[in-house]
């Protein structure tokens, strides 16, 4: 043929000129007479790509030559979203383009206005930016967050008579003033810019849009035991009644009002490896550590002295299942971006101790990390909202009846709660998991173990510590003085830190030390020289060094110092001291977060301590109590001293009889 096709034209791309890249039609959806004109009009299209004469294909389908290139025509054109139409182009009845008015048509009904409004907007092309803004809340057009379409629609009567459009033009001649043109363009809108639109609803609505369902897929499949973890906190929905010991032996109750629990859990098989919980109203560094240590060394079940509470036979820890992988580590975290994530001593003991990369997810973005989420509706509906004591998932929730008064006539105690989250994540452990083809998490993991022999990483030896979990180094320069006669030492939040090898070592003044600092227990602190040299261990001067306790105590205790509201003598115990404060304060639900975790912190035994480390506490606690019989021996001077100097003015102001 001497005229060339259609497909050989200039400036057409290679999936409109071919039609084997083109879209498909599943023609057994089609009805019997609608199949049949489709499957005549597909035949004659690929005979004309096949260079048939259109003369055969006019006697072979019944086609003639101006319908075949309109056909073909059609199916290279592209349709909204950029693909090109291909043969679904072919379906009989199929709208390819959009309805374009056609003002001098003779035959266009007066009372009809189809395309009417496309054709206003654009005449008006600033009418149609406004109603695009409002709708989408751009551009700050207006102070309302989200603007309904009637109060939209108000806007676009007002800026049409801005215009000079009279009741006898369009749209203010039809019977509504185009109120149902401007809901079906504003449905358009939001259905061309899905993720824009999602913020006319909720935050988790827009969150989804933007980083969910797009793109290539980043959940990859995870075989490996411990390859990738997912770490996240939650608030329990509940009341609790904590007993509280004073300094003086006295027991008092107090109403926790929910708290934290932090758990870590395993991608690849669903286990929970290890959890931890916090009293506080915001979760810290140390308590993600705390969740860390406990995932990492061998788990032990607890003592239960509820009546009836058991743990399932088939049920429990990794670690404590499979003594193999005690001490067992992982490769990736997921985290998100909580800031206590961000802390020196997160970072630095997960990248270090543990030497796993930390992924850090977008931010309010729990859908990243869905697999723990999981796990934490699983736990408050299986459990801690079948409880009298639950406060429901709302204000509203039927299931919340006076959680508080429970509470305290049930005897709903916080040693109860801690047995009741192990034994309650011992059996999730032990339970067919759907995620996992309904078989148990631990039942997965010994098949991934001993049978493909995908064993995880352990830590090594030398970093078995319990201790070293909680560890962060900082830098701190030796203070003192040859001339004023003041024997070096260091300062750490305050306290000074001193020993008898510092004292003696004149040649350490202005020099910095790097110490190991176990946030649980700062009466001493491990010290080393700028090359890398132990020098030992430094006490904490006075009574700081008597009882245990915590950065986040001794912070709360210099602040309170600060502001004058607590006053620390040379013979008080700071920790006891702070309690008696926190005891005398009104039972507001900050004050009953901070009873609890000062009187779990004073309490902190540390495991197999290093023999320099008790030896050094030792000599402290030696010390004091040289210094108490000191005070109490100058005090029973000073009342003999009083006594005599009382009895001698009796003798010399005598009155004679």
């Amino acid at each position: 043929m001497s005229k060339e096709r259609v497909y050989e034209q200039s400036g057409l791309a290679l999936e409109q000129m071919n039609p084997e890249l083109w879209p498909t039609v599943d023609e057994s959806t089609l009805e019997h007479s609608v199949r049949l004109i489709y499957i005549n009009r597909k035949k004659a299209v690929m005979m004309y790509f096949q260079r048939v004469s259109l003369e055969e294909i006019k006697q072979e389908t019944g086609i003639v030559r101006q319908n075949v290139r309109r056909f073909i025509k059609r199916c290279m054109q592209y349709d909204q979203t950029g693909i090109v139409w291909g043969f679904r182009a072919l379906i009989p009845q199929k709208n390819v383009n959009e309805y374009q008015l056609d003002v001098f048509n003779r035959n266009q009904k007066n009372g009809r206005k189809t395309g009417e409004f496309n054709r206003f907007l654009d005449r008006y092309p600033d009418i149609k930016d406004l109603l695009e803004d409002l709708f989408l809340g751009r551009k700050r057009r207006s102070l309302e967050p989200v603007m309904k379409v009637k109060y939209i629609h108000k806007r676009f009567i007002e800026e049409c008579r801005k215009k000079g459009i009279t009741q006898a033009d369009y749209p203010l001649n039809t019977e509504w003033m185009g109120y149902k043109a401007v809901q079906r363009y504003l449905r358009r809108i939001s259905y061309e810019d899905f993720c824009r639109s999602t913020k006319r609803f909720v935050d988790d609505a827009s969150q989804k849009a933007r980083h969910v369902g797009e793109g290539q897929q980043n959940q990859i499949s995870n075989l490996f035991p411990f390859q990738k973890v997912q770490f996240d906190a939650h608030r329990i929905d509940g009341f609790f009644a904590v007993e509280l010991t004073t300094p003086e032996g006295d027991t008092v109750t107090r109403i926790l009002r929910r708290f934290w629990i932090l758990t870590i859990i395993d991608v690849a098989t669903r286990n929970i490896l290890g959890y931890s919980i916090s009293l506080n109203q915001e979760y810290s560094a140390s308590d993600v550590m705390h969740c860390a240590r406990n995932a990492v060394i061998p788990h032990k079940q607890l003592e239960l002295t509820i009546p009836g509470l058991t743990y399932h036979p088939v049920g429990g820890f990794p670690s404590e299942k499979f003594p193999e992988i005690a001490w067992a580590v992982w490769d990736i975290i997921c985290l998100d971006n909580a800031k206590s994530h961000y802390a020196q001593m997160v970072k630095d003991r997960l990248e270090n101790l543990i030497g796993c990369f930390m992924n850090l997810g977008p931010v309010a973005l729990p859908m990243r990390r869905g697999i723990i989420e999981r796990f934490f509706k699983t736990l408050e509906e299986n459990g801690f909202h079948r409880l009298p004591n639950t406060t429901g998932s709302e204000p509203k929730d039927p299931r919340r009846k006076d959680p508080e008064q429970q509470a305290i006539q049930l005897n709903i105690t916080y040693e109860h709660l801690k047995q009741l989250i192990d034994v309650l994540i011992s059996n999730y452990n032990g339970t067919p998991h759907g995620g996992i083809y309904h078989q148990t998490p631990l039942e997965l993991l010994e098949k991934r173990m001993k049978v493909s022999g995908l064993t995880p990483r352990l830590l090594e030896e030398e970093k078995r510590s319990e201790i070293l979990f909680m560890q962060t180094i900082q830098k701190r320069t030796v203070r003192g003085s040859l001339k004023s006669g003041k024997k070096p030492y260091i300062q750490y939040e305050g306290v000074p830190y001193r020993s008898d090898q510092l004292a003696n070592s004149a040649y350490l003044l202005n020099t910095d030390l790097l110490l190991h600092v176990n946030v649980d227990d700062l009466r001493t602190l491990k010290a080393y020289l700028p090359d890398g040299s132990e020098f030992g261990y430094l006490t904490a001067s006075g009574r700081w060094s008597l009882t245990a306790h915590s950065l986040q105590t001794r912070k709360s205790i210099n602040s309170l110092v600060k502001n004058k509201v607590l006053h620390l003598t040379t013979w008080d115990d700071p920790i006891f001291v702070y309690t008696n404060y926190l005891m005398s304060q009104k039972k507001s639900k900050q004050m009953v977060n901070k009873q609890v975790r000062v009187n779990e912190e004073s309490a902190y035994k540390p495991v197999n301590p290093p023999a320099e480390q008790t030896k050094a506490l030792e000599e402290a606690s030696f010390q004091n109590e040289l210094l108490d019989k000191a005070r109490e021996e100058q005090i029973n001077r000073d009342k003999l001293n009083e006594m005599e100097n009382y009895e001698r003015m009796l003798k010399q102001f005598k009155t004679k009889m």
